[in-house]
């Protein structure tokens, strides 16, 4: 996978058998309140006509570069390393004017939070694989008010074409983190989109109030839990 830290960027394409998503980012922000925005879900339906919020649900694959891949399918190759440090700054200056931080490390929590280690299939798998930008999964509970993270993000999306969804979530969770004065994290990028709806988990994955329950999600995601 391409990373953007340090010097320039190495370009990789990942391997179809190991599709699995790098799970440091979503320990780094497991500790996060995971409080919904006051924003209700139901305000979808009223944003979905608007341009900028159609164009999100509707126009999802322009700009998708795809190539075969095995038993995984159709899938789109890694973000582009030098339009990758470029939306890091843009991001940054969202940063600035829109003091979204809480807002853009829970999306990128929330896209990634869905990983199962016992299911073996991408995307069936879930994690970071940018498919919270669908409608399905928006509408799950916990997912309430991150149409809002979308259309901060989307214009920076449609400038960098060579960045997927997937890698742009996390790399804006990742400099929120650090825009907000905690550490820097070692990112790895080359994660992959999903193409469709149908590809987005169940409701259910993520965290529940009861510490039960994030037990049970802990060990699900956790490659040394189990």
């Amino acid at each position: 996978m391409a990373t953007i830290t340090g010097g320039a960027a190495a370009r990789m394409i990942p391997s179809a058998t190991r599709a699995t998503v790098s799970l440091s980012t979503s320990r780094s922000f497991f500790s996060f309140s995971l409080a919904s925005s006051s924003r209700s879900v139901s305000s979808l339906n009223c944003l979905r006509s608007s341009p900028r919020i159609s164009h999100i649900f509707l126009n999802q694959r322009r700009g998708e570069v795809r190539v075969s891949s095995g038993r995984f399918g159709t899938v789109a190759f890694a973000s582009d390393p030098d339009q990758l440090k470029s939306a890091r700054e843009d991001i940054k200056e969202l940063l600035k004017t829109k003091f979204c931080h809480p807002l853009l490390i829970r999306l990128g929590w929330h896209d990634a939070g869905t990983y199962n280690k016992n299911i073996e299939e991408w995307p069936q798998r879930g994690g970071a694989n940018g498919s919270l930008r669908f409608e399905v999964e928006l509408k799950h509970g916990a997912n309430a008010g991150l149409v809002n993270a979308l259309k901060l993000l989307q214009p920076i999306k449609d400038k960098y074409s060579g960045v997927t969804y997937a890698d742009l979530f996390q790399l804006a969770s990742a400099t929120a983190v650090e825009e907000a004065g905690g550490p820097k994290i070692p990112m790895k990028y080359g994660r992959v989109d999903v193409t469709g709806p149908e590809q987005c988990p169940e409701e259910g994955r993520l965290p529940d109030a009861g510490p039960l329950h994030l037990l049970i999600i802990c060990v699900k995601f956790s490659t040394e839990w189990g």
